[in-house]
Formats: structure tokens, sequence, C-alpha cells
């Protein structure tokens, strides 16, 4: 009887151990590579077969004469399986990859990636040859961790440019802009507070193109601005992007949230920066913009879809509400009488 129990539980163990070998070999990320174009690498993996998984960390090693070091380090979300890096530095790099569970435990790294070579060319650096005393100037690129200022900053061995800026506050355009002179024209502000486009300047040049790409710049502080090919960034002026109308401020700036007095009427930008069209629900009132030129309709009687709607002086629709004689029920639709 008790070599049975003893082979009973000699089973139970191994049974138990080898689940736990099996649940350990599912938990590490596979076929871990770098992808390299100059100093910018992307590291790529194969996510494990694990249920539960939170997070990747992605840790970027340099090969030294006598121990690695730690380069730059990653944590990307569930969904990713590859995250981006720019190195600042010559010389021979390797990735490895682990995950956190949804329990917060990190797991064993992955094996170690593939090695790429990255050279002074590669960083746009003047490093010297053995011997000199003559420093690895880093490579000095734009970020999207910006923090403005009039100088630079290091972050994680890379220094970022923060002294030539593009859009800035003297860099306003104010001439030709459109202003609201009627008193009793609509007017769907607030405070009274909107932007509008300039006939007179409609771009600015940043002062010198130091950027590490066109196109959308995000800062820090939530900023968002857009470098056009020839160093140009729009200011005061509607500009169309991968098919949407978006608008900028004076000093060059993404607007959101924002109306927008034109000469043809109003516009407003919601907080993706797009140009509105249709109905649209602003600080709970209903507004209807012409799903043309996303101008705001009104004031008066307005037809939308073959229904009927007033559009008050605030630029809103009417509910619940009495109009001359007419009712506009709670969706602000005309209720009798047309």
């Amino acid at each position: 009887m008790r070599i049975v129990n003893k082979a009973f539980w000699i089973a139970t163990v191994f049974s138990i151990l080898s689940a736990g070998m099996a649940f350990a070999a599912n938990d590490v990320p596979t076929d871990v590579s770098i992808n390299q174009s100059g100093c910018d690498i992307t590291v790529s993996w194969v996510a494990p077969d694990f249920e539960g998984i939170d997070k990747y960390q992605v840790q970027v090693y340099k090969q030294g004469s006598s121990s690695d070091s730690k380069s730059k380090s990653a944590t990307v979300d569930a969904d990713d399986t590859s995250a981006d890096f720019t190195l600042n530095q010559k010389g021979y790099y390797y990735a490895r990859v682990r995950m956190r569970d949804v329990n917060n435990k990190w797991h064993s790294y992955s094996s170690e990636s593939n090695t790429i070579t990255v050279t002074s060319a590669d960083t746009g650096s003047s490093g010297s040859g053995s011997g000199s005393s003559t420093a690895v100037v880093p490579n000095v690129i734009y970020t999207t961790n910006y923090t403005g200022g009039n100088t630079s900053y290091n972050n994680n061995g890379t220094v970022y440019n923060t002294y030539v800026k593009g859009p800035t506050a003297g860099n306003m355009a104010t001439q030709g802009m459109t202003k609201l002179n009627d008193p009793n024209a609509m007017n769907p502000t607030f405070n009274n507070t909107y932007s509008s486009s300039s006939s007179v300047v409609n771009s600015k040049h940043v002062a010198a193109f130091t950027y590490a790409h066109t196109g959308w710049q995000f800062e820090q502080n939530g900023g968002m601005w857009y470098l056009n090919a020839d160093g140009s960034y729009p200011v005061s002026t509607w500009v169309q992007i991968d098919g949407h109308y978006y608008h900028f401020n004076p000093t060059g700036y993404l607007e959101v949230n924002t109306w927008v007095l034109e000469g043809d009427g109003w516009h407003y930008v919601g907080n993706d920066g797009i140009m509105c069209t249709g109905w649209r629900n602003i600080n709970n009132k209903w507004y209807y913009f012409n799903t043309n030129n996303g101008k705001l309709e009104g004031p008066g009687l307005i037809t939308v879809d073959q229904k009927y709607y007033y559009i008050d002086r605030n630029g809103a629709r009417v509910e619940n509400g009495w109009v001359n004689g007419y009712y506009y029920g709670a969706d602000g639709a005309l209720t009798n009488g047309k």
C-alpha cells in the first residue's frame, strides 16, 4: 500500500511539474528580430500562446568589450508585437522581449534577437577613431516628447532639439481675420471667443529644417502642428489632410473644440480637430452643419432629411418649444402645421 501511495504522489508531482513546465514554455515571446533603416530600428516578435498578457517590455542592448549595456527600453500594449527606436550611437545591438501578465508579474526574457551594426554614418555623428579625444556628437532629432524652451534635453541617451522649433508665439498671423461686426447676427459662442482664417498670411517657415519627419508634429503639452515638405507650416487657415479639413490658429497649432468664423458663416472643429458636418451635439445643444462645406445652418427654418427644424440666433435648434405658432418636439423636428 505504501509503495502504491508513494508511486501515486510521485506521479502527481511529476504531472504538476510537467504542467508548470508547459505553462512556462508558453509565456516567452519568440522569433525576436531587429529590422534596421540607418539609426531607426524596429524590434518585432511573435506573441506567446498565453492568455492574460497585459504588456510587453522591449529591451535593446549594445554589445561592449567587457559587458553589454542596456541602450533603449520601451513598454508597449499587449496588442503590439513591435516597437520602434532611434539609436544615437554606433555599435552592435540586439534585443530581447518579455511579457507582463494581468497579475503584474513579469515573465522571462526571450532569447536574443539577431545583431545589427550601426555606424557613424547611420547616426549622423562625427565619431573618431580609436585613441582620438573627439567626442561622438549625438544625433539631434525632433521628438513626440517635446518640451519647448531654448535648449535641448537628453532622454535615454538621445539628445532632442528644443531650440529650433516650429510654431511660436512670435509668429502670429493676425491680419485679415473675419470679425463678427453685426451684434444681431447669429452667434453660437458663449463668451464671444472664436477663431477665423487670415486672408493675408497662411503659412510660416521653421527657422531651420531640423525635424526628423514632415507631417503631424506632436508636443508633450498636447499641441499639434503640421510641417510641410518645404519647411512651412499652416497658420490661421484651413488645410485638407487625408480627406479631412483642419484649422490652425495664428501660432500654427491645431485647433480643437473651437468655433471658427469665416466669410461664409460659422464652422466648428471637434475634439479630433476635424471640421464638423451634419448634426453635432456641442455643450448639450444640437447644431446642423452643411454636409458639403461644414457651414452652420441658420438662423431660421431649415430642412434636414425631409423634416423641418428651427435654428435660433444662438445657432442651435429649438427643442420642446413654440416658434411663430409652430411646435418643435424633443428631437427638434416640427410636429404640426407643416
